[in-house]
């Protein structure tokens, strides 16, 4: 019982944190509307290359049944893993468009039960520039799919059979971020990023819910004079 009010606590906490981040980017973006900065509005050049990620996602407990009419209790819990790509322009000193788009793998459980999920969207980041640096608050609006393959293991007569269940659905995402970037060369810039994906399609116990951490190099031009 502990464990389970810790963990809504800090479900509870990690709303509010994700809430908070998205009005800090409507603020920036705001700000972003001044008139000074509206003049430069336009076509600043462009970014693009790869990420890797890793994190640690969890979702409630949920119910699969299996041959015999028995239902089994299972729960995604686990560290994931993924890569993907991002492309973007610059429309500002301040702000990016693009899209992008990764798929994440989870392997859980004695019988190594996976959870995929690969998704996409348009992409909106707000920078604020330091020299080579550009810390970076951002969120993506797309979609995406989450795929479930669960092992059940059963005795019959002495010999082991793993039957599996298979299940998918579709995923409607916001996913707030912030990051640095760093640019390393004339061409190449590093990123760190991190990420807190919701599923807002419907609530799905299967779901799982967690932070990833990504790192990227890019190739890019900018044209900001």
């Amino acid at each position: 019982m502990l464990i389970a009010n810790c963990e809504i606590f800090l479900f509870s906490r990690m709303k509010k944190s994700i809430t908070i981040l998205f009005l800090l980017f409507l603020f920036f973006l705001a700000f972003s509307q001044d008139d000074n900065l509206h003049k430069t509005w336009g076509y600043k050049g462009y970014a693009g290359g790869m990420f890797i990620h890793v994190g640690y996602i969890q979702s409630n407990k949920f119910k699969v049944v299996d041959l015999q009419g028995n239902e089994i209790e299972q729960q995604i819990k686990g560290f994931t893993y993924g890569l993907g790509g991002k492309m973007s322009i610059w429309l500002n000193r301040f702000f990016k468009v693009g899209g992008e788009g990764y798929f994440s793998t989870c392997n859980y459980g004695v019988r190594k039960n996976s959870c995929r999920i690969g998704w996409g969207g348009i992409a909106f980041d707000l920078l604020y520039p330091i020299k080579k640096w550009a810390p970076f608050i951002g969120v993506t609006l797309g979609g995406g799919r989450a795929n479930h393959l669960i092992f059940i293991e059963k005795q019959q007569n002495n010999t082991y059979a793993a039957p599996m269940v298979h299940f998918s659905y579709p995923l409607c995402i916001i996913n707030p971020a912030v990051g640095i970037e760093f640019l390393a060369s004339n061409r190449i810039s590093v990123l760190l990023k991190m990420d807190y994906m919701l599923n807002v399609y419907k609530k799905q116990n299967t779901y799982p819910h967690g932070m990833r951490l990504y790192l990227g190099v890019h190739f890019y031009q900018k044209k900001m004079g």
